[in-house]
């Protein structure tokens, strides 16, 4: 990868397209969100296609392109998605970098509900934001965070276009009042919720049950992309048995064998929880977060 980084091609001819800055993206709610305070004044591009995990990505040399080209990089951060930092730097040194996970509270990685220190056969050390006690990095899915995300993308896009800074500020404002209107409208529903307690398939919805007053009886996999072991696995049916959970979750960027195996044995129903999006019907940051409330709805109200 690091001999890719090396190699920007025409980058240069690449930036004399257009004369707006462009801003390249990790991941697709953040995208989302950057694409529409944006406007018409600056090009926004997403680097991680949907349907592939946040956590581990290898760029093609049109994605390096992109970055080389870039004014404005922007990321999570908080450990989740440090290939694009590597990419910056790399590709384009003198390009300002936003982490907006470092705009916000953060949360750290609770203990496992299981309480088992063996969850999973082997990675454990290639995961170190989903150890116990780590930052969750997960912080886009609550929507007042998400506001606080918003309004530092449109700071950093004034200092990079100053000559579009009322644009960029304007916009960031209309966004976060659409998502303020959507934080009240998933309260009302979620408060309205008869159970309060649900099983996720890897860590990724803390600061969103931790928002609504939700509690996460257990992860299924908890390191993603490393198999549970079988202790593990069984210490889950345990949980769902004793509370009776009616239905499992798997991730679109996961893959689901896992929580498919444990609900056709306990013969419950699994749904989707997507935690990035970016399909036909999660293709914006309010479809994403009412993707994932109509889910838990089916199995919580």
């Amino acid at each position: 990868m690091a001999t890719m980084f090396l190699h920007s091609g025409c980058s240069s001819c690449r930036a004399k397209e257009s004369d707006r800055p462009k801003v390249v993206v990790s991941i697709f709610p953040i995208y989302d969100l950057a694409r529409r305070v944006a406007g018409p004044d600056a090009d926004v591009v997403l680097l991680l296609p949907p349907g592939k995990s946040e956590h581990h990505f290898d760029p093609t040399p049109k994605q390096v392109e992109d970055v080389a080209s870039a004014k404005l990089g922007v990321m999570v951060g908080l450990g989740l998605d440090p290939w694009m930092e590597k990419m910056l730097k790399d590709a384009a040194p003198k390009a300002r970098a936003l982490k907006v996970g470092d705009k916000v509270p953060t949360l750290a990685v609770k203990d496992d509900p299981l309480g088992d220190e063996e969850a999973h056969a082997g990675g454990k050390d290639d995961d170190h934001d989903h150890e116990k006690g780590a930052t969750d990095p997960h912080c886009w899915l609550d929507p007042r965070r998400a506001q606080t995300m918003v309004q530092a993308i449109g700071d950093e896009l004034a200092l990079v276009d100053p000559a579009h800074a009322a644009g960029y500020r304007e916009r960031a404002t209309s966004t976060t009042s659409k998502l303020a209107e959507l934080d009240a409208e998933i309260e009302r529903r979620t408060t309205a919720w008869s159970r309060k307690d649900f099983v996720t398939f890897h860590g990724s919805f803390g600061y969103f049950a931790d928002r609504y007053h939700l509690q996460i009886a257990a992860v299924i996999e908890p390191f993603p992309g490393s198999t549970p072991t079988g202790k593990y696995i069984e210490a889950v049916r345990g949980v769902v048995e004793k509370k009776k959970v009616p239905g499992l979750f798997s991730e679109p960027q996961l893959d689901p064998r896992p929580a498919k195996i444990l609900a056709d044995e306990l013969k419950i129903p699994l749904g989707v929880l997507d935690p990035v999006g970016g399909a036909a019907e999660t293709d914006s940051y309010e479809k994403l977060l009412r993707f994932d409330v109509d889910a838990l709805e089916k199995v919580l109200k």
